[in-house]
């Protein structure tokens, strides 16, 4: 490769890199930002066999109303 297109090339990479990151965190740290602008929500990808929503009772990773409940939290003090 000649000087002048490795100098092209470098920042269209790094440009791409930038730009697949800031998707994949956008997708993780903002579902619902990214489903605004069209994209599918990170974890919401839930469906029926027939391909269909299945809503959250789908695959169980909703939680059920057992893990949902307040648990305590003890707190122990340090011995000296």
């Amino acid at each position: 490769m000649s000087h002048s297109l490795y100098a092209l090339a470098e920042p269209l990479i790094v440009a791409l890199i930038v730009l697949v990151s800031a998707i994949v965190v956008l997708r993780k740290h903002a579902p619902k930002l990214w489903a605004r602008f069209g994209g599918k929500a990170a974890g919401g990808a839930c469906h029926d066999s027939d391909g269909g929503d299945g809503g959250c009772g789908s695959c169980g990773s909703c939680g059920s109303a057992e893990a949902s409940r307040e648990k305590p939290i003890h707190i122990y003090k340090a011995e000296h």
